[in-house]
């Protein structure tokens, strides 16, 4: 028997199949940079060690709703 160590905590990671480069699809563990631009928006810097290809996204965050009183 023979224990896939890294294999099983890539599977665990939530984000391990969106986080990857667009150029050469190797796996992205964290952006470069992020930066907070307003309350809803969060914009992050990727850079991929693979292949050196550079990029940005936007997260974007639904607002909060009212809490009812």
């Amino acid at each position: 028997m023979t224990l896939h160590v890294e294999a099983t905590a890539r599977t665990r990671l939530v984000t391990y199949d969106k986080n990857n480069c667009p150029q050469c699809r190797a796996w992205l563990l964290a952006p470069t940079w992020s930066e907070y631009l307003s309350e809803h928006c969060v914009r992050h810097t990727w850079s991929c060690e693979a292949c050196g290809y550079e990029f940005e996204t936007a997260v974007v965050f639904a607002p909060l709703e009212s809490a009812a009183a």
